[in-house]
């Protein structure tokens, strides 16, 4: 900052010379100003801005992002999925899981934190070994945000557009590739924000990072890696579905959790097994015995990149296991479609963690698995 300094000359005062009359204050401004640099709603989001309705709303204004976060859904907890959706040559396929996390946005005085919150140990509230749980698992602040306004019914609007365009790792390359490929930075320069779209129980942000990397796998004179990355932040259910133990003798995928709560005089590992939430449309039908249609059924997506030969077989595998969700009391359980056109649903994403989808990826090894998304806190997919 520069100051700039008139010179001031000193002048003898003459005898019986009146005192000189200092000069005027100047008047008190009337303009009350928040010490914490919060405004008015309108001052903040302008008619400038272009919003977007759902779980919360999304307002972009030039080339920032803001959102209006409902006081209701502070330390509401939700699942972020992060997704690598376009990839450079030779790191990964494009759509491949980075990352999922438990996060919950926390009002701190002029702030909102976003933290993430763990499951991995335990401890049923109502023990007092609970509390020194809590002590040794103080949630991660993934980053902190100054309030700008209030909105209506006290929302909280912040401005977002650094946790997209600066090195969160959070959200970002994962440790074993920046090690790899040895990532000496995020350049910001050709970093930005594709779009950020807000739907009824999710909010999806597509952004695009360019690290330099001093082993680039492929392009290696640019010295840099480019990615496309897919965030969902969707909000999860204030009650977690009922978890079911796992048992080795019968193959599922599993969470494990450390409790820490029970009579054992240890700690104790309980595993639970990831399952759909399939309840019973009609109940007193289903305790009669009878074969029930679920209350949501399970949808699979065919990725719209599968060659169009092997999409009936993909769609007729996922369907044969009607047989066994029949066994269960359940009809019409489980079904496989196309992915909608852009014309049937410009919004339809592969990276939206609300859909599952069976990708379709190009690779030289005649191989398949089956990643997927499930609520740490019950195993729910």
């Amino acid at each position: 900052m520069l100051a700039a300094a008139a010179p001031v000359l000193a002048q003898k005062k003459k005898k019986g010379s009146p005192a000189a009359t200092p000069p005027a204050a100047a008047p008190a401004s009337t303009e009350k100003k928040d010490a914490g640099g919060i405004q008015p709603y309108d001052k903040v989001i302008t008619a400038k801005a272009v919003s977007d309705e759902g779980l919360f709303k999304v307002h972009k204004l030039d080339d920032k992002y803001f959102y209006e976060i409902p006081d209701s859904l502070i330390e509401r907890e939700m699942l972020m999925v992060t997704r690598i959706a376009k990839t450079a040559e030779d790191i990964g396929y494009g759509g491949e899981n980075v990352r999922n996390q438990v996060v919950r946005w926390q009002k701190k005085d002029k702030k909102v934190l976003l933290r993430v919150v763990s499951y991995s140990n335990i401890a049923d509230e109502n023990s007092p070994m609970s509390l020194s749980v809590r002590n040794s698992n103080f949630e991660p602040i993934i980053q902190s945000f100054d309030i700008k306004a209030f909105g209506k019914d006290s929302s909280l609007v912040i401005e977002v557009t650094t946790l997209f365009t600066k090195d969160v790792p959070a959200i970002g390359f994962d440790d074993a590739r920046r090690k790899q490929y040895k990532v000496s930075n995020l350049d910001e320069s050709r970093t930005f924000i594709e779009h950020v779209k807000s739907f009824p129980i999710n909010i999806e942000a597509r952004h695009v990072l360019t690290y330099r990397a001093g082993e680039a796998p492929s392009n290696a004179s640019v010295g840099s890696i480019s990615l496309e990355m897919n965030n969902s932040m969707i909000l999860l259910p204030k009650k977690a579905m009922m978890p079911r133990l796992a048992d080795d003798r019968v193959g599922f995928f599993a969470q494990s959790q450390v409790d820490y709560g029970q009579d054992a005089q240890k700690a104790v590992t309980t595993s639970y097994i990831r399952r759909w939430r399939l309840e019973p449309k009609d109940v007193a039908a289903y305790n009669r015995g009878e074969l029930v249609e679920p209350k949501k059924q399970i949808v699979y997506y065919i990725d719209p990149a599968t060659p169009e030969k092997w999409r009936p077989y993909l769609k007729q595998g996922v369907e044969d296991w009607n047989a066994a969700f029949e066994r269960a009391g359940f009809k019409n359980a489980i079904t496989a479609k196309d992915a909608p056109t852009k014309e049937e649903d410009p919004d339809w994403s592969p990276e939206d963690a609300r859909y599952s989808v069976i990708r379709y990826f190009a690779s030289d090894i005649q191989n398949a698995y089956g990643p997927h998304v499930a609520d740490p806190r019950s195993g729910e997919i």
